[in-house]
C-alpha cells in the first residue's frame, strides 16, 4: 500500500471529532485499520469516557484483521489500565504489524510508554503525520492533562467598532442566525460556559445549546458571582436536568443562601476574593477540577478579568457589519494596553467569512 498515510489520518480526525465535548477526561481519538491493499476495512472513535477506546472500536469494526493490516490512530495508545484496558494490548492480540500515529499523548501518566510498548512488541510505528492537526484536536486536553488548568476559549459578539452592545445594554442579535449557529456549534464543544453574574441579572439567559443537534452529556453553566446574587428564579437555576446542570463560583460565606442554591440542585464551590471579587487564579484551578474546557461568554467584566490573568488560550470573536456607536459597551472591562507595542495579537488567526460577516478565532500571544 502507499506510504501516504495522511488521508488515513485525515479520516480518523474526523471520526474523532464527533466525540467532541464527550470525552472528558479523555482525549479525542480515532482510528481506521486498512488492509495491505490501501482498503479501510475498520473505523472507531472514542465516544466517551468509560466506553471502548477508538483502537478497540476500529478492530470490533474490522472483524478479524488481514495480514498486513495497518492502523492509523490520532493520538497514540494507551498502554496502561483505567476503565478499560490497554489499547497497545489489544493493538498486539489482534496482530497489527503497523501503527501510524499523529500526535504522542503529553499525559504524564502516558508519554511515550504506548509507542515504547508496541515497538518492544515487534510492531512498527510511524509518528507525526498530520501531527499539528492531531495535536490542535485535542489542545483542552494536553493543557488539562499537563497543567490540571481548563482550556479557556472566549466568545465574543461585536460591531465593527468593537462594542459588544449598545448604549442601552441591548446586544440581541448583533450576529446573524448563522453565526449564531457557530457560536452554539462551539458550546456544544466544551464542557462548562461561563459568565458573570451581571449577565445573569441582566439578561436571564438560559445558556443552552440551541441551532445544532446537542450532544448527550451535560454541560455546565457556570456563573461567578462574588456574593451570591443570583436570584433563584433565573432560567440557569430553574432548567437544571440531565442536559444542563449550574455552578456557582463565589467568595460568599453566607450559608443560607448556599443552601437554597444547593436545593435547586446547583452546584456552590468556594474561592477566595481578590480585589472584591472571585479570584480568578484560584477560580480557574478550582475549575481544572472539575473540566477540561470552557467557554467564557461574558459579560464584560468577566472577559476583562481571564485577559488581565493572561488566563485565555483562544478567542472567537464573530464580527458583524454593524457600528454599535461610541456609548456601546467594550467587551473587556479593565484591559489597559497604553500603546501597540503591548497589544495582545492573536497568532495562527483563522478567519471565515459569511454574507457580510465574519469569525476571528486565534491564539493570544502575551507580551
Amino acid at each position: 500500500m502507499a506510504t501516504d498515510y495522511s488521508p488515513y489520518m485525515e479520516l480518523a480526525l474526523r471520526l474523532a471529532g464527533k466525540a467532541a465535548g464527550m470525552t472528558f477526561p479523555n482525549p479525542l481519538v480515532g482510528a481506521v485499520i486498512v488492509d495491505k491493499k490501501g482498503q479501510v476495512i475498520g473505523r472507531g472513535f472514542h465516544k466517551r469516557a468509560g466506553e471502548p477506546h477508538a483502537e478497540v472500536m476500529a478492530l470490533r469494526d474490522a472483524g478479524s484483521v488481514p495480514a498486513g493490516a495497518t492502523m492509523v490512530v490520532t493520538l497514540e495508545p494507551c498502554n496502561h489500565y483505567g476503565r478499560t484496558p490497554p489499547c497497545t494490548l489489544a493493538i498486539r492480540q489482534a496482530g497489527i504489524k503497523k501503527v501510524v500515529v499523529g500526535a504522542k499523548d503529553t499525559n504524564p501518566g502516558v508519554k511515550g510508554g504506548g509507542i515504547r510498548y508496541l515497538r518492544r512488541a515487534g510492531v512498527e510505528v510511524v509518528s507525526g503525520v498530520c501531527e499539528e492537526k492531531a495535536r490542535r484536536l485535542n489542545e483542552a486536553y494536553f493543557k488539562h492533562v499537563t497543567t490540571g488548568l481548563p482550556f479557556v476559549d472566549v466568545k465574543v459578539a461585536l460591531g465593527i467598532d468593537g462594542k459588544m452592545a449598545a448604549g442601552d445594554g441591548s446586544s440581541k442579535w448583533i450576529t446573524s442566525e448563522y453565526m449564531r449557529r457557530l457560536a452554539h456549534g462551539l458550546r456544544n464543544t466544551v464542557d462548562a460556559v461561563v459568565v458573570g453574574v451581571g449577565t445573569i441579572i441582566k439578561d436571564d439567559p438560559e445558556l443552552t445549546v440551541r441551532l445544532v443537534t446537542v450532544r448527550d452529556r451535560p454541560l455546565f453553566r457556570v456563573i461567578f458571582d462574588t456574593y451570591l446574587t443570583t436570584p433563584p428564579g433565573a432560567r440557569v437555576i430553574k432548567n437544571q436536568d440531565d442536559s444542563y446542570r449550574t455552578m456557582l463560583v463565589t467568595a460568599s460565606r453566607d450559608v443560607a443562601r448556599i443552601r437554597a442554591l444547593e436545593r435547586t440542585g446547583a452546584r456552590v464551590v468556594r474561592v477566595r476574593a481578590h480585589g472584591g471579587y472571585v479570584s480568578m487564579k484560584h477560580a480557574m484551578d478550582l475549575l481544572g477540577v472539575y473540566f477540561g474546557s470552557v467557554l467564557v461568554e461574558g459579560g464584560a467584566g468577566i472577559m476583562g478579568a481571564v485577559f488581565r490573568e493572561r488566563a485565555v488560550d483562544k478567542v472567537h470573536a464573530f464580527i458583524a457589519p454593524k457600528i454599535l456607536g461610541e456609548d456601546g459597551l467594550y467587551p473587556f472591562q479593565g484591559v489597559v494596553l497604553k500603546n501597540m507595542c503591548k497589544a495582545i495579537i492573536l497568532k495562527d488567526a483563522d478567519v471565515h467569512t459569511h454574507d457580510g460577516e465574519c469569525v476571528i478565532q486565534g491564539y493570544p500571544e502575551w507580551n
